[in-house]
């Protein structure tokens, strides 16, 4: 069985030249598929090296008018998609430059229909306004709509054929776009800088594209138990967890236990895949940090006993459809969900951290700490605020945690609240639960204690409130006028 591979590869390489020579036919396809076998055809498959036969060879997967029954195309596609997966960094690179330049939109094409179009608009439009009752307004109409045609990526007809011909073929994108991602991250100072501008409008066209199929109306809201989701299912949630690391399958047993809810967006073209999931605990009233979260839900008779549902860890799976809006439908959803099955609810806040609080005080001290609390950290024996937040079991110091409280407290609500980018808040948490229409409502003080969580927040943990009756309203004030909601305690801590 061995011998007859190179007969395959020399075939498929003959298959490469005949494409890149004639502009393509897929009778040569045909024969080289049905001369080896499609599993072997699959096994053999090589993507050319040059970029030439690499563009040809993509525009016509892009181009091809599928007949019915014919099987070529998915195999084809398959082949392509199976030989992008085996691609080192630099060829994953090759493949998506080609995708953001050969296969973008045809210049020419696009300037003869642009002509067309102004010439039509003229004659329809002759003062000013379209005359909608003018004789060649069909002829206006047919070249817009050539023009909306002539204006769509080559490689958006790509996409469609992968959705088309694919098994997950929508998994397949949404890791192109993780991969495309990667590249822009670890070559922004090694590529060209037209490459990178090529590689991010790829990006942002992937984004459009998924976002369209990932709308909320496709998406199904499920609950993750212990009891009834597969061990395929509760090993991931392990895996992907983002905010507070799940150790073993028994802490996830806990978590999703007594008094604790999680719940999973899933889409029907990745079925088995959580897109985004969130952890809920049901509570008394307001969680000040993860301790309490653990004490009052393990206490917890009764789920109908609960009157505060606590969003405390929300985590996005697919770095592929980042800036897709998951996770603010998701939190709306459960929200909605549990108002119905526990009406005894009526708070609905967050529990989150602040992860970049820590970074910015590194950088930000020396303006942002006061001069008499620089007096007392000097007086306590401490050159800088940060060298105190270092200092090892600092936490279990009675006297150091007085000094720093009222300090870091201070600067946690001035980081939430002041330190923008771009006119929204600079903590990405923060913007994603503002913009969300929620309100900074309370900061906490330890509320975690983790390893994880002094590094990053210096312990500190944020109530963001989800009043139902005023999301959409103030929804609409941070997009539009970055106003940001604020609760009576965390407007103490500003204005102290």
């Amino acid at each position: 069985m061995w011998r007859s591979v190179p007969v395959i590869r020399q075939a498929t390489r003959l298959s490469m030249r005949s494409l890149s020579s004639t502009g393509g036919t897929w009778d040569v396809w045909r024969k080289s598929i049905a001369a080896s076998g499609e599993s072997a055809f699959l096994r053999s498959f090589e993507l050319p090296r040059d970029r030439g036969s690499l563009a040809q060879l993509m525009r016509n997967v892009a181009t091809n008018k599928e007949r019915h029954g014919d099987f070529v195309p998915r195999v084809i596609v398959q082949s392509v998609c199976k030989a992008y997966k085996t691609l080192d960094f630099d060829g994953k690179c090759n493949f998506q430059l080609t995708l953001a330049r050969d296969l973008y939109i045809d210049a020419p094409a696009l300037k003869a229909q642009l002509v067309a179009v102004v010439a039509n608009l003229d004659v329809v439009a002759a003062d000013g306004a379209v005359d909608w009752q003018h004789e060649t307004l069909e002829k206006y109409l047919r070249s817009t709509r050539v023009l909306r045609e002539n204006l769509t990526p080559l490689h958006e007809l790509l996409f469609h054929q992968i959705l088309s011909q694919l098994p997950n073929g929508m998994l397949f994108l949404v890791q192109l776009r993780a991969d495309v991602r990667q590249t822009l991250s670890k070559g922004h100072t090694t590529l060209p800088k037209n490459d990178l501008v090529a590689l991010r409008a790829l990006d942002g066209h992937l984004q459009t594209f998924l976002a369209a199929w990932f709308a909320v109306g496709f998406l199904s809201l499920e609950r993750v138990t212990y009891e009834r989701s597969s061990g395929a299912l509760l090993e991931k949630i392990i895996r992907y967890e983002a905010v507070h690391p799940v150790g073993t399958i028994i802490e996830l047993k806990r978590r999703l236990g007594n008094g604790r809810r999680c719940y999973a967006f899933f889409h029907p073209s990745v079925p088995d895949e959580p897109l985004v999931f969130v952890h809920v605990a049901l509570v008394p009233e307001m969680a000040s940090g993860m301790a309490y979260i653990k004490e009052q839900t393990e206490a917890l008779e009764h789920e109908h006993d609960a009157h505060a549902a606590i969003f405390y860890s929300i985590s996005s799976t697919q770095p592929g459809l980042q800036g897709v809006d998951l996770g603010n439908y998701l939190i709306k959803e459960v929200a909605q969900r549990l108002q119905i099955e526990l009406p005894n609810i009526s708070l609905y806040s967050t529990l989150s951290p602040i992860p970049g609080f820590i970074k910015w005080l590194q950088t930000s001290e020396t303006s942002a700490v006061l001069p008499d609390e620089r007096a007392k950290l000097a007086k306590a024996g401490y050159d800088s605020l940060t060298a105190a937040l270092a200092t090892p079991n600092w936490i279990n110091d009675a006297a150091t945690v007085a000094l720093l409280q009222p300090i870091v407290m201070r600067l946690g609500a001035h980081y939430i609240f002041n330190e923008k980018k771009r006119g929204k808040a600079l903590c990405p948490v923060a913007n994603f639960h503002l913009r969300n229409g929620a309100i900074f409502e309370r900061l906490n003080w330890l509320g975690d204690t983790s390893p994880k969580g002094l590094a990053q927040s210096a312990g500190l943990m944020v109530n963001y409130k989800y009043d139902l009756t005023r999301v959409e309203a103030n929804n609409e004030d941070y997009l539009l006028h970055n106003t940001i909601a604020v609760g009576e305690q965390a407007r103490g801590l500003l204005d102290a």
